[in-house]
């Protein structure tokens, strides 16, 4: 078996190999050093950040536990046990892990080795729906960027926090959200610098809220209604069927169903555990094809920009579970849309995405969307959280790589732009 002069000799092997793209070696380096020297968390962190990159999920979050047992308090293994948590589907553990993290630390920095402009988030605590998944908009060689996790009012003060050139709410809505947002927005009001995302907006776009927030759009907004369980359990909507239902403070589908009857409302109740639920009156957007389509929009400094289309022969359409993937015709349909947003958003619909960003008056968010049968824009979804990525294989959505970071660009500029002015 290998052995090492020191715990720091075998750090620096193992990282040494992974750097080179060796995981495998790293990853035998890293056992045999543990091995060795089992009481350094060190070792167990970069085995497990090894482990994670090779695939193995399980055994990355083992080898966390291991260094949380030498050291409680940890906060690497802490934050990774609450990211590696929620993608086996723990999320109440995971959300435990993060606690522990954030009562030992709640401002994260990195600062960009060429920094061109640097950014303060404002950031709530929760699961990966809670804020906006900042990490893939910014060039980690150009923007620095200071994350600081609302907990109380502990950093209201400006020299509490680094230097920075804009301050930016990146705080999702949601019901659990709005004591932080109301925190957010008496931190902004505090402070001098240029912001970005006002905390009282960004709760305009609630479901319940949105209807009302777009009132003077020119879109399909259907009217969302607040729902106790026991009414929606006797199929007491106060709407006709079909609806649509989902628990309270969802998004991302879950929960989401289609009701056509007061005994599917009892049955789906049964399901979900739920307290109240926002339900609708079910549109039927699907195109003369058969098939129903939704885009995803993002907005930036109120100028749209496309995100993806998912095209499904089912009205609950995910992107990851539309057959994107096994219809190139979809996939080119998609590729139209990247290339040019004018191709389906054109004329009145170009008007109705302004009249969004106009009302919304959000710096950066997104919208989830379709065509109705009557052409409008049908809105399911306004939210400053939406992802935005490119992470999607390459050889089957190579136009992603070539378009979306159209957006990434598009946020430099915005932080520029807001830096430049305040000079």
């Amino acid at each position: 078996m290998t052995t090492f002069s020191s715990p720091a000799a075998a750090n620096a092997a193992g990282i040494d190999l992974r750097s080179q793209g060796k995981l495998r070696e790293a990853i035998d380096t890293f056992r045999a050093a543990t091995t060795q020297f089992p009481s350094i968390p060190a070792l167990h962190q970069n085995l497990a950040q090894a482990l994670y990159e090779a695939g193995d999920t399980a055994q990355a979050i083992a080898e966390h536990r291991r260094v949380l047992a030498l050291d409680p308090r940890n906060i690497a293994s802490n934050l990774s046990l609450y990211e590696l948590l929620q993608i086996t589907g723990d999320r109440v553990l995971a959300l435990a892990h993060q606690r522990l993290a954030l009562e030992e630390q709640r401002l994260f920095s990195h600062v960009a080795p060429r920094e061109a402009r640097s950014v303060l988030l404002l950031l709530a605590p929760g699961d990966w729906q809670a804020n906006i998944p900042v990490d893939f908009l910014f060039d980690r060689e150009t923007t620095s960027v200071h994350k600081l996790y609302l907990i109380d009012e502990r950093y209201l003060q400006r020299d509490s926090v680094p230097r920075y050139d804009v301050m930016w709410n990146a705080i999702a809505e949601s019901p659990d959200a709005v004591g932080y947002l109301e925190l957010a927005a008496r931190i902004m009001s505090s402070q001098e610098r240029p912001t970005l995302n006002d905390p009282r907006k960004v709760i305009a776009t609630s479901r319940l809220r949105l209807p009302d927030t777009l009132r003077h759009a020119d879109v399909h907004v259907p009217h969302v209604r607040e729902v106790r369980r026991e009414d929606l359990e006797r199929g007491e909507a106060g709407l006709a069927f079909p609806i649509i239902a989902r628990p309270a403070g969802s998004h991302a589908g879950s929960g989401l169903a289609r009701l056509t009857s007061p005994s599917e409302c009892a049955e789906y109740t049964k399901a979900n555990e739920a307290q109240t639920y926002y339900v609708s009156s079910f549109v039927d957007y699907s195109n003369d094809d058969g098939f129903f389509r939704k885009y995803r929009i993002v907005f930036v400094d109120g100028h749209p920009y496309p995100v993806h289309l998912a095209i499904s022969p089912n009205w609950m359409i995910h992107y990851y579970n539309a057959p994107m993937s096994e219809n190139q015709w979809m996939r080119d349909e998609e590729a139209a849309f990247l290339t040019d947003i004018h191709s389906v958003f054109g004329g009145a619909r170009l008007q109705a995405l302004e009249s969004i960003a106009e009302a919304a008056g959000l710096e950066y968010f997104g919208i989830d969307c379709s065509i109705d049968r009557d052409g409008r824009v049908l809105m399911f979804e306004a939210d400053p959280a939406m992802l935005v990525h490119t992470s999607d294989p390459p050889d089957l959505y190579p136009y992603k790589k070539r378009y979306i970071p159209r957006i990434y660009r598009a946020v430099e500029a915005m932080i520029d732009e807001r830096k430049a002015a305040d000079i």
